[in-house]
C-alpha cells in the first residue's frame, strides 16, 4: 500500500512540474527541454530512492500546486528543493512535538493565507484609503487625515439616515427572527408526525439564493397583482414605496401623531424585514435544534416525575441549557443584520422614496461603485466596522454573564 501511494505521489508531483513548465514557453525550448528532463529525473529518484516521507512528499505536492495557482510557476520549480532542504536541514533534528506544531501550520496555511489576503489585508488597505481625497485608482488624490471621518460623522446627514435605518432593522430583524426561530425549533424538537417534511420546509427559505427569493418577494409586493394585497383586500398598496412609520401609521387612529425618528421605521422597510426574517428562520431553527438535541432527556424526565408543565420545562431546562447556542446565534445575527444589503438592493434598489430603506453598507456601495469615491466608502466601512466591534463586546459583557454553559 506504502509503496503504491509513493508511486502515485511521485506521478502526480511530476505531472504538476511538468504542467508548470508547459506553461513557461518564455523560458526558451533549450532551458525547457533540461528542466523537464531534470523534473523527470527528480519523479523517477523520489519514487525509487523514497529520500522523503511520504507526509512530506504530499506537501511538496500541495505546495507546488498552491503557488502555481497563484500564478508563481517558477516560485513552485524551487518548492521541492526547499521542502528537500528542510527535511534534511530541521527536520531530522527537531523534536517530534516541534514536528507536530510545524505540520499542524502546514495544514492550516491556505486557510491562514486565504484569509491574510482576502480579509486582513483589505481591511488595513481601506482604513488607508479612508485618510485620501476621493482615491478613484485613476486621478492624482491628496492626504487628507481624518477629513472624511469629519464630514462623515457631522456633515453626512445621509449617513445618519443610513444608520438610523440600519438601527431600525437590527432592533426588529435579530430579536423577531430568534424569538420566531425558538418557537419553531422547540415545536419542530417535539414528536411530531411529519417532522422531517416540517423541518426540510422550514429550511428551503435559506437554500435559495437570496437575490431569487428577493425577486419572489418583489412580485408578492407588488402593487398592481401581488399576492400579499389579494390576500389582504388592499388593491393597490405600494408596499415597498411608502415612507410612512410604522409607528406613526399604527398609533393615528389613536389620535397620536409621531414623526421624524419616532415614526419608526418605513412601512417600506419593514416589508423589507419582514422578507429578511423569513429568509434566514431556517438556518436559525437548524441551530437551535442542534442546541435543543444537546439537552439530556433525564432532565425532562425528572422534571415529568415532579409534575412540570409543559410551559415550566421550556422555563427552567430548555431556555437555560439552550442559552450558548441562542447567545451564539444572537451575535452572528446581529452582525449579519448590520451587513444587510442585497434584499434591499433588489427590492428597493435607489434606497427608497425618501430614501427610508437605505441601509449603511447600501450608501457605502452607492459611494464607491456609483460615485467611485472608494476613500469615503472606505471611511464608511471604518466606521460600519467600530459600531459593530463595540456592539459586540457591549453584547459580550452584559448577556455572556446570563448563559449557563454547563448543566
Amino acid at each position: 500500500m506504502g509503496t503504491r501511494l509513493a508511486l502515485y505521489l511521485g506521478l502526480s508531483m511530476v505531472a504538476v512540474l511538468v504542467r508548470l513548465l508547459w506553461d513557461l514557453r518564455f523560458a526558451g525550448p533549450t532551458l525547457y527541454a533540461l528542466a523537464a528532463v531534470a523534473t523527470l529525473a527528480a519523479g523517477l529518484w523520489a519514487i525509487r530512492g523514497k529520500p522523503l516521507p511520504l507526509a512530506w512528499l504530499g506537501l511538496t505536492i500541495g505546495l507546488t500546486g498552491a503557488v502555481a495557482g497563484y500564478g508563481l510557476p517558477w516560485l513552485s520549480l524551487l518548492i521541492p528543493l526547499g521542502v528537500f532542504v528542510g527535511y534534511w536541514g530541521w527536520a531530522k533534528h527537531v523534536s517530534e512535538k516541534d514536528l507536530g506544531a510545524f505540520w499542524g501550520w502546514a495544514l492550516v496555511w491556505p486557510a491562514v493565507g486565504l484569509l491574510l489576503v482576502w480579509q486582513v489585508i483589505p481591511a488595513f488597505y481601506a482604513l488607508w484609503l479612508s485618510f485620501f481625497d476621493r482615491f478613484n485608482f485613476i486621478g492624482h488624490s491628496r492626504f487628507v487625515g481624518l477629513l472624511n471621518y469629519e464630514i462623515l460623522l457631522t456633515r453626512d446627514p445621509l449617513f445618519w439616515k443610513a444608520m438610523g435605518n440600519t438601527f431600525w432593522f437590527v432592533v426588529f430583524t435579530v430579536p423577531i427572527g430568534i424569538g420566531l426561530a425558538t418557537l419553531a425549533a422547540i415545536l419542530l424538537n417535539e414528536k411530531v408526525r411529519l417532522q422531517g417534511l416540517f423541518r426540510t420546509l422550514y429550511f428551503l427559505p435559506y437554500i435559495t439564493a437570496l437575490t431569487a427569493a428577493a425577486a419572489v418577494w418583489d412580485w408578492i409586493y407588488n402593487p398592481e397583482f401581488g399576492f400579499l394585497n389579494w390576500l389582504l383586500g388592499t388593491p393597490g398598496f405600494q408596499w415597498l414605496s411608502t415612507p410612512e412609520g410604522i409607528f406613526a401609521r399604527m398609533l393615528r387612529p389613536l389620535g397620536i401623531n409621531l414623526s421624524g425618528f419616532w415614526a419608526g421605521p418605513s412601512v417600506a422597510f419593514v416589508a423589507v424585514m419582514a422578507m429578511s426574517v423569513w429568509h434566514f428562520l431556517g438556518y436559525q431553527v437548524v441551530v437551535l435544534l442542534a442546541g435543543l438535541q444537546n439537552i439530556p432527556k433525564e432532565y425532562y424526565e425528572a422534571a415529568e416525575l415532579d409534575g412540570a408543565s409543559w410551559w415550566q420545562k421550556v422555563r427552567f431546562i430548555t431556555w437555560p441549557l439552550l442559552s450558548p447556542t441562542t447567545f451564539f446565534l444572537f451575535t452572528l445575527s446581529l452582525i449579519g443584520a448590520f451587513q444587510v444589503f442585497t434584499q434591499v438592493l433588489i427590492l428597493t434598489p435607489t434606497g427608497g422614496v425618501l430614501q427610508d430603506t437605505l441601509t449603511i453598507t447600501l450608501y457605502l456601495y452607492n459611494k464607491g461603485f456609483r460615485d467611485s469615491n472608494f476613500s469615503y466608502a472606505s471611511a464608511l466601512a471604518v466606521v460600519v466596522f467600530m459600531v459593530i466591534l463595540v456592539l459586540t463586546l457591549v453584547q459580550r459583557r452584559v448577556l455572556e454573564r446570563r448563559v449557563t454553559y454547563e448543566a
